[in-house]
């Protein structure tokens, strides 16, 4: 387990080296457990969140994903998921829609499948997490205006 903590961190801090290589004005403020990053890349009320899941009895392929998280608003949740339809037309397949049931928070993800324990894996994922968190952001942000 530590481990793995410790690629995530190593993976955390490159991938925040090529986002501002690509001069993209987000701010990475959290780690937060073994897996999950936050990033603010949308509005203060909405933020994008990076999970990295490797694989073990639950998810026996590890993958990555960029999910438009809302932190205390059902009824935001409730809107985006009334367009479920458009919105994962525009993002190209399914997404994972999670309302967090018995929580304030919930979100909207898109998912890859990707093994980080290989390091050589990680600019394709970085360059994947970097598209599809701008869009994810883009295309919710503009179904909630």
């Amino acid at each position: 387990m530590i481990q793995t903590k410790q690629i995530y961190y190593v993976y955390w801090k490159q991938l925040k080296l090529f986002v501002e290589d690509l001069g993209l004005d987000w701010k990475f403020y959290s780690l937060e457990g073994e897996s999950e990053a936050v990033v603010k890349i949308g509005s203060p009320k909405h933020k994008i969140c990076l999970a990295l899941v490797g694989a073990d009895s639950r998810n026996p392929r590890p993958f990555i994903s960029a999910g438009f998280w809302i932190p205390d608003s059902k009824e935001a949740f409730a809107a985006l998921k009334a367009r479920r339809a458009e919105i994962e037309a525009e993002m190209g397949k399914p997404l994972v829609w999670d309302s967090k049931f018995g929580r304030k928070s919930s979100w909207v993800r898109i998912t890859t499948v990707m093994d980080l324990s290989n390091e050589k894996n990680w600019p394709a994922s970085f360059e994947w997490f970097a598209e599809n968190a701008g869009r994810i952001r883009d295309v919710c942000q503009r179904c909630l205006a």
